[in-house]
């Protein structure tokens, strides 16, 4: 064990730096060691002609003595010792590779060092760490400005050195063919002199490159830290973005090499259009499109979900995650920033955020931009979706390459936080810079919130939602179970921030000037805002600009789908129409495009699944969510005490401000989100989302006055369907049993979905009339799923008794939309029939030209889609009208007032006999099925409204005074039927007979008072009825009078006087007391005379 501490200190600084002050020595060391003459010389003449010993306080000076050296030099001397020196220089070796192979050599005699010098070992390090210490700062000096040294380039000049000499070093391409220079015996062991391959550079070995990086950012912290990193992160983010292939070997990598990386995307423009006009000239029209299209497309892609790359040049997507080499340079980035200083330095590089960046470029341009591409998204990497999902029927293939691909986009996830985490927690200044690049994102691609826009305006999907997934890990903190920091956030925070406009968003329930006007009365912001609330709105924002536009791209490519396909079925099935035609080979390319163009969009599809819906992403989303939603609950809640203290039920009239001045896409974002789980992962909801979700949708549908856009309201609906539909063995899918169970839906769910019911007539959209059947479809499924829960009942029969007036106007919409829906099926159900009779007369039939027949059945199939979809609806709000006419009490009162029964008798007679009487041989069908027809269920539910309402005498009644519809033997035939199918019991069948003897004696009775009354004055006949009034009433403003049943039932469902449209409410009307005198006086005296009559 060497134990003079001055002899190894000696030896160490010689042979670390490689050099010598002694010619003998260096010829001794066959050269390793370098001999210094100008500098011996110097300090002989310092010291009385001989070499002082050497030791740390001289490695400077050797240092600079070394690197002055210039192997190229002319050197005109007839110094034999001094030429020896210069030849002894190793050839292609620069000033970085000198520097590089010492830093090398100082840490092998580090890890060798508590060995050699025992006890001794301290005072050795201090020797080690100052020389580090040198060489780190002549590295950094070098990469900044190479020229302040000789030797600048090497392998025939074409490699320079540069601050791109860092670049093998950061992406660990070590130069070393074998050994380890930490294992050597000694310092002088050839492994610790390895000299790099021929054009390559020196690197730093990769378990010191981060006390390298560490040290050399300390040294420069504040002496251009910035000339030394921007130069290997921007060409590591130009290999990403255009591939390795395109970038080259970072070992090749020069000033010149990365000026000709810069011109190749304009080289690559101009061969486009030679290409194009080339196929111009030579009158290739698709050639010529396939060259726009691709020209036209931004950098980053612009592909969509389902997309083929253009014709012609394949598009360069760069690296994607089914290739390795982005591992090196992601991880490179993040391990570069895990370095504080420098962490803290990048955010303000110019390039980190371009001042010229736009939508689309943002993601190439910036300096991370490429590194946020990775993703499976097919407008990011149409070959990721290729590859892996080209051949959707090997289902075991297909399972395979999501988990390998999920598997990897968990890595680049974890790398991209990593990377943003370090620059957050640098400094305060590196966090604003990154808050600032988030914004500057949202800003740039806000027309990703509309309804339609070009893509090559905006960026990409996977892009986004790349951005948003990392801005989320920096949310999860702050979301715990218990929303212990909710009351951290800035309600107001949207009036003052000027990170991204908002001026332009339309607000959940405030018009723009009041929006603007409220803005501008909050002034400015009197402290910065906490993270927690800078970090919430922009995870919000990027939600909705990343994710929640991912997910409305994916639900159009999934509807663009089923287009495709029904039309392809559509002309498949008229096959036999056209395949004889000169049209055939059209129609067959057409189909083989529809079939290209459907694998396509569902290889899109799957790609976009395998990050959509990958388990942890749709676990940390959700937790956003459930955030959110509770946070919108609060701010709704006048106490904005919520969750802490629940809110109360329903809120107050008055909406607060900071409520209504609300960006409507936070609430639209939430909702959407949870409707697109609910179809394509409805298991995906945690316990605790569960009870979140309820809260919300009640709390909202419940004080729908919040919402001003009913479309929004309408969601909510949609969320609690698609989690209350069946999923596997659970009947009332993953959210029945909570809604029978959750105390505040208990007391308010029920009259929230009866408001909303009743509210969904009018949407103020050209849709509206077809609107409400889809959204009290949704509802009608939440009445199933809570229909046998006792408390919910209680509610029903709450609303009935509290609220009765409201209750009958529900009664009236469900009647009304039972009518049309049945009536407007059975119609087309007609018309299909006729059609399929006139189509059987292959005689006939055969004399239409082939457009005729395309056309005869395209109607056909309109009428068949129609008929399935209003009989769909029909049958379920049929079962709902059966459910609610089976209870008791003032429930089955409604269905009994004169304006709702004397409605409900006659359409129930009209449909039973349109299925059972005569004209129900024209709902013969050849496939019923496929019309969604069943008529014996259809008249197994009508039969089960009569056997309800059988027992009160009004619903009797409104059948016998059916003279259009009821028939005796209608009532019977349907009592046979259903004997014969078992559709319903004796005893039932008893009672439905029992009904039809009622109705007959009451006709005879009224049969027998009309002719005892014989004709009406006119004065006594309802206007519109034609019938006697009993409670004659005079309207307002026309002064016109009217029975009260008669003008009740206009009201439902037309709040205006009949006879002049102006708005009338039925507490205006006036009781026409001396008529009704009259009217009872002159039935008396008619029954009187009648009496008389009899007894004379």
């Amino acid at each position: 064990m060497t134990t003079d501490i001055q002899g190894w200190t000696s030896e160490t600084v010689k042979g670390v730096l490689g050099a010598a002050l002694d010619f003998q020595e260096a010829e001794q060391s066959q050269w390793k060691l370098i001999y210094l003459k100008e500098l011996a010389d110097e300090l002989k003449a310092e010291n009385a002609n001989s070499l002082p010993p050497i030791d740390v306080s001289l490695a400077d000076r050797i240092l600079l003595a070394r690197l002055s050296l210039d192997p190229q030099a002319d050197v005109m001397s007839d110094d034999g010792e001094k030429l020896q020196a210069l030849a002894s220089l190793p050839d292609d070796i620069t000033s970085w590779d000198y520097l590089c192979l010492a830093y090398r050599r100082c840490r092998a005699e580090e890890s060798r060092i508590k060995k050699v010098l025992g006890s001794k070992a301290p005072h050795g390090q201090a020797v080690l760490d100052e020389l580090r210490r040198l060489l780190t700062s002549y590295m950094g000096l070098v990469l900044q400005d190479a020229s302040i040294f000789p030797g600048t380039s090497k392998n025939g000049g074409k490699m320079t050195v540069s601050g791109l000499t860092l670049l093998p070093s950061l992406l660990k391409e070590s130069t070393a063919a074998s050994g380890d220079p930490y294992t050597s015996s000694s310092s002088s062991s050839s492994a610790a002199y390895q000299l790099p391959r021929k054009g390559e550079w020196a690197t730093i070995d990769s378990v010191d490159l981060p006390l390298f990086l560490s040290e050399l950012a300390e040294r420069f912290q504040d002496e251009g830290l910035e000339e030394i990193i921007e130069p290997p992160l921007h060409e590591i983010s130009r290999h990403v973005r255009n591939g390795r292939d395109a970038g080259g070997s970072a070992q090749a990598t020069t000033q010149s090499d990365s000026a000709n990386g810069q011109n190749s995307a304009a080289e690559a423009e101009a061969a486009r259009g030679r290409a194009l006009q080339e196929a111009a000239a030579a009158g290739n029209v698709q050639a010529v499109l396939a060259q726009l299209l691709a020209g036209g497309a931004p950098a980053a892609g612009g592909g969509v979900p389902g997309g083929r790359a253009a014709a012609g040049p394949s598009r360069n997507e760069g690296m994607t995650i089914e290739g390795m080499d982005w591992r090196s340079h992601l991880t490179a980035v993040v391990e570069t920033l895990e370095v504080k200083p420098i962490a803290a330095k990048v955010p303000s590089l110019p390039e980190f955020t371009p001042a010229s960046a736009t939508g689309p470029s943002v993601e190439n341009d910036s300096l991370l931009g490429p590194l946020l591409r990775l993703s499976s998204f097919i407008d990011v990497a149409p070959s990721v979706a290729q590859t892996y999902f080209s051949d959707l029927s090997q289902a075991a293939n297909v399972n395979a390459g999501i988990t390998t691909l999920r598997g990897t986009l968990q890595l680049v996830h974890q790398l991209h936080f990593r990377m943003f985490n370090a620059m957050v927690r640098a400094s305060p200044e590196s966090r604003e810079g990154v808050l600032a690049f988030w914004s500057k994102i949202c800003e740039l691609n806000k027309r990703r919130g509309v309804m339609r826009v070009r893509k090559s305006e905006v960026a990409t999907d996977g892009f986004m939602v790349n951005v948003f997934e990392t801005a989320l890990r920096f949310a999860e903190p702050f979301m715990d179970p218990k929303y212990t920091k909710i009351d951290r956030i800035d309600l107001e925070y949207h009036r003052r921030q000027k990170r991204f406009d908002v001026s332009d968003l339309t607000r959940l329930s405030a018009t723009e000037q009041e929006a603007a006007k409220w803005a501008e009365e909050g002034g400015e912001f009197t402290s910065a805002p906490n993270f927690i609330t800078e970090s919430f709105y922009l995870t919000v924002r990027l939600a909705s600009l990343g994710v929640n536009k991912a997910l409305r791209t994916f639900n159009d490519k999934a509807d663009e789908r089923q287009r495709l396909k029904r039309r392809a079925a559509e002309i498949e099935q008229d096959r036999a129409s056209w395949s004889t035609t000169p049209q055939a080979p059209q129609f067959e390319a057409f189909l083989k495009k529809v079939k290209a163009d459907c694998d396509n969009i569902n290889a899109g599809l799957v790609a976009a699944e395998v990050q959509l819906l990958e388990p942890d992403f749709s676990y940390r989303l959700l937790t956003l969510i459930s955030f959110v939603m509770t946070w919108l609950v609060r701010v709704a809640d006048p106490t904005h005490q919520h969750p802490q203290k629940q809110v109360s039920l329903p809120l107050p009239k008055e909406v607060p401000d900071v409520f209504r001045m609300l960006p409507e896409h936070i609430f639209e974002d939430v909702c959407e989100t949870l409707i697109f789980l609910g179809r394509y992962k409805p298991d995906s909801l945690p316990e605790a989302v569960k009870n979140d979700l309820i809260t919300f949708c009640t709390t909202f549908l419940s004080s729908g006055w919040y919402i001003k856009n009913p479309f929004l309201k309408a969601k909510l609906a949609e969320i609690l369907f698609f989690f209350v539909l069946p999923y596997g063995s659970n009947q009332t899918g993953f959210l029945g049993e909570l809604l029978n169970f959750h105390k505040l839906a208990i007391h308010h769910l029920v009259p929230a979905i009866m408001s909303f019911w009743v509210e969904a007539e009018s949407t103020g959209s050209h849709t509206q009339f077809y609107d409400k059947f889809t959204i009290r479809s949704h509802l009608a499924r939440v009445f199933k799923v809570i229909w046998r829960n006792p408390q919910h009942k209680e509610r029903i029969h709450a609303q009935a008794d509290t609220n009765k007036d409201g209750f009958i106007i529900f009664v009236n919409r469900l009647l009304n939309d039972v009518t049309f829906l049945l009536d407007d099926a059975l119609e087309r159900l007609s018309a299909l029939h006729k059609q399929q009779v006139e189509m059987a007369d292959e005689a006939t039939y055969s004399q239409k030209s082939a457009e005729d027949r395309q056309e005869f059945e395209g109607h056909m199939r309109q009428n068949e889609s129609h008929a399935r979809s209003m009989l769909g609806y029909g049958n379920e709000f049929l079962e709902t009208l059966i459910d609610f006419s089976g209870e008791s009490g003032r429930v089955r009162d409604a269905f009994m007032q004169p304006e709702i029964v004397s409605r409900l008798a006659p359409m129930l007679d009209y449909t039973l006999d349109m299925l059972v009487g005569p004209k129900a041989q024209d709902l013969k069908l050849k496939d019923p099925k496929k019309a969604g027809f069943d008529i014996k269920h259809l008249i197994r539910q009508l039969l089960s409204v009569f056997l309800s309402l059988s027992s009160r005498p009004e619903f009797v009644q409104a059948i016998a005074r059916d003279e259009r519809s009821y028939r005796r033997e209608i009532f019977e035939k349907a009592a046979r039927l259903s004997q014969r199918y078992m559709l319903k019991s004796p005893p039932e069948i008893e009672v439905l007979l029992g009904l039809v003897g009622q109705v007959e004696k009451i006709k005879q009775m009224e049969a027998e008072e009309e002719e005892d009354l014989g004709e009406i004055p006119d004065d006594f006949c309802d206007p519109l009825m034609a019938t006697l009034m009993t409670e004659p009433v005079i309207l307002p403003s026309s002064k016109a009078v009217i029975d009260l049943s008669t003008i009740k039932s206009h009201l439902l469902s037309d709040a205006t006087d009949p006879f002049n449209r102006v708005p009338l409410k039925i507490e205006d009307v006036l009781p026409a007391t001396d008529l009704k005198a009259q009217i009872d006086a002159w039935v008396a005296e008619r029954k009187r005379a009648k009496g008389k009559t009899a007894t004379s």
